[in-house]
């Protein structure tokens, strides 16, 4: 079975081919900032990668929140588009089944039926990348909600007292504060009332030009600020894990993403340090890394595609002449 495998995030787009259970071919791009833009490019690296021999299927590992009745993407906070009709141009172009899922719930699926994890019946999976989101399974069900968005933990509110916007206009949400796109804007809040040495990351923080690599660099050698802003956003990411494992009480948490992924060493230790206070007294789950690291979303897009779980299948396009 030839599988096209698309991870369309915020950020970047990946497409793979997968045959015989491998990934063989991938290609990765910078995300267009149109639909149609994204549409044409998604269906010249399929064509690419696959040369031109075509898939029997294509799985979909989206950004959201979707409409998953018609496949679409709706108003994502970190795109600057409203509406992109995504698998059912992708099933008219490239004439295969199209499955589409928010990249979270895909991921989870991977990790369920082809990751470290697999047969866990009570998993989550949570992405800190250039947005924050989760996809969950509760006794081996993949859970999706009324559109597909279920999993859209990024927007819990884990500082009622913050004045930091969300993308989706929303006031102190996990996703606000310690994503990739968040940790800047934490950082310029904190300046605010740092007390504590002049420092390179205080500066580029007061000055709105700090990046999360930046800050985690600098952390790295020492810079004093920099390594309070790590405290902080390690905490809030504990805060939001023990959050989800209340709602959903899973045996294993799954962490992946950019933002974690490069910075786990750092992150990881101070996360289980921090969720032992903000945890519900009692709760048994353990913290691991995604299976897949950067493929992660691709082996989700893979598995709902080869394994669509029942509750995707009544939602994938499928060509007439199948």
């Amino acid at each position: 079975m030839r599988v096209l495998a698309v991870d369309l995030g915020a950020t970047n787009l990946r497409v793979a081919l997968f045959e015989g259970g491998s990934l063989v071919r991938k290609a990765v791009t910078r995300t267009p900032q149109s639909p149609g833009d994204i549409i044409d490019t998604i269906v010249e690296l399929a064509r690419e990668i696959s040369r031109e021999s075509g898939v029997d299927a294509v799985g979909v590992a989206s950004i959201g929140p979707l409409d998953i009745g018609r496949g679409d993407i709706v108003n994502p906070p970190n795109l600057p588009f409203k509406r992109l009709r995504l698998r059912d141009e992708l099933g008219k172009k490239l004439g295969a089944k199209v499955v589409v899922a928010n990249d979270c719930v895909a991921a989870v699926w991977g990790e369920y039926i082809y990751g470290r994890h697999s047969g866990v019946s009570n998993m989550g999976y949570v992405t800190i990348s250039t947005g924050i989101g989760g996809g969950f399974i509760v006794d081996g069900e993949l859970l999706l909600g009324s559109r597909g968005n279920a999993h859209e933990v990024g927007h819990i509110v884990v500082d009622y007292t913050s004045n930091i916007r969300c993308g989706c206009g929303g006031l102190g949400h996990w996703e606000a504060l310690a994503s990739g796109t968040g940790i800047p804007k934490l950082a310029q809040s904190l300046a605010k009332s740092w007390g504590g040495p002049e420092t390179e990351a205080l500066a580029r923080s007061r000055g709105q030009v700090i990046t999360p690599e930046e800050v985690f660099r600098l952390a790295s050698e020492g810079d004093p600020f920099a390594v309070r802003v790590v405290e902080e956003v390690a905490r809030i990411i504990a805060a939001g894990l023990a959050s989800v494992a209340a709602a959903y009480d899973p045996e294993v948490l799954v962490l992946g993403g950019s933002v974690y992924l490069r910075n786990a060493e750092v992150l990881r230790p101070l996360i289980e340090e921090y969720l032992s206070a903000y945890a519900m007294e009692g709760s048994h789950f353990r913290i691991e890394d995604a299976s897949f690291g950067d493929d992660e979303g691709l082996w989700g897009a893979y598995a709902i595609a080869s394994r669509t779980p029942r509750k995707l299948e009544k939602y994938a396009y499928k060509p007439a002449s199948r």
